[in-house]
């Protein structure tokens, strides 16, 4: 990423192109950003994000996480930060680019200590969680995907041949409530903490596991790879 002294050159990308850069509103970050930046726009873009962690640690400590009330009260608080975080039909390339760049923008602030790096993945960490909790259902598989995850949904009819299985795993999780969920089929390696717990059913070597238990294991993979990051940053 370069500085320019005066206003960022917009660049004219056809819709295809723009749309590439950032498929999802949501992200794992694994690429740093290209281009060129001006100075001003930098340090708008990181005052915004400081804005916007200092937001999610706050009411992380008000509310339960997770919770109706923390949700709808995250939602407002973002809307009222202008900070794009559901799926839109508009063009969402700057919204998205904003994002991307101010993750990073952190990154290089907040490497310099272990506190400032726990302080930022945890933050981060809460603002995915939210996010994830919102994506539509038909986006989650790309998104898992282009996350590098291998999780894939298994089909409606490989579900009803676990179903016993998976509700025997899943104790929360009823006949009804399986019918509406989602289910992945995933590495044994990536549900470790699930197997510790008896949470997860187990077949040659891959994990089924519903949609509410899979944010967890999301979460640490994202922790996971933001602290390599940040150790090397």
């Amino acid at each position: 990423m370069q500085f320019l002294g005066g206003n960022r050159r917009k660049l004219r990308l056809a819709d295809d192109q723009r749309n590439a850069c950032y498929p999802h509103s949501l992200q794992f970050y694994l690429q740093p950003p290209s281009g060129n930046i001006s100075l001003i726009e930098f340090e708008n873009l990181a005052i915004d994000r400081v804005k916007l962690l200092k937001a999610v640690e706050n009411l992380g400590v008000s509310y339960v996480k997770g919770s109706e009330q923390y949700q709808s009260k995250l939602e407002a608080e973002l809307r009222k930060l202008k900070f794009s975080y559901r799926e839109n039909l508009g063009d969402e390339y700057e919204p998205r680019r904003r994002d991307h760049i101010s993750h990073f923008i952190l990154r290089l602030a907040y490497c310099q200590s272990e506190e400032l790096r726990r302080w930022f993945i945890q933050q981060e960490m809460d603002l995915l969680r939210f996010r994830f909790s919102i994506l539509p259902k038909d986006k989650i598989q790309s998104f898992l995907k282009d996350s590098h995850l291998q999780f894939e949904a298994i089909s409606d009819e490989d579900k009803t041949l676990r179903e016993q299985d998976i509700m025997a795993s899943s104790h929360s999780l009823g006949g009804v409530q399986l019918e509406l969920e989602s289910v992945y089929k995933i590495p044994f390696a990536d549900a470790l903490d699930l197997f510790r717990g008896r949470k997860v059913y187990l077949e040659n070597g891959f994990a089924y596991v519903p949609l509410k238990d899979i944010v967890a294991i999301i979460l640490n993979e994202f922790r996971t790879k933001l602290s390599k990051a940040l150790a090397v940053s």
